[in-house]
């Protein structure tokens, strides 16, 4: 729930579970994830539901990067690409696009 703050952290989940950080980095290792990647994950995937909504085409891009967590625009336009194949700018299209289809 808190993943989109800035500086959120392992030790801020272990301690909401009652374990240590540790132990929630073993776990997720054998589970084959790592926390900071499962992070930026779920921060991207919001990144992508907001600049989807047409009711956001006014907030600039870097508001919505600061907003699901990333301190750096760069590293959010770059990660964005590697996770989705596209910008964030052609991902804002996809909202009109897909409200297009599904309403013929």
């Amino acid at each position: 729930a808190h993943f989109s703050q800035t500086g959120f952290s392992v030790a801020d989940v272990a301690r909401r579970q009652g374990v240590s950080p540790r132990y929630l980095q073993m776990l997720l290792a054998e589970a084959g994830q790592s926390f900071s990647t499962l992070v930026q994950e779920a921060r991207l995937d919001l990144a992508r539901r907001l600049l989807a909504n047409p009711r956001r085409d006014a907030t600039p891009i870097s508001d919505v990067a600061m907003s699901v967590g990333f301190g750096d625009l760069s590293h959010f336009n770059r990660s964005f690409r590697r996770r989705f194949g596209m910008t964030p700018r052609e991902a804002r299209g996809e909202g009109v696009t897909s409200q297009r289809l599904r309403s013929h």
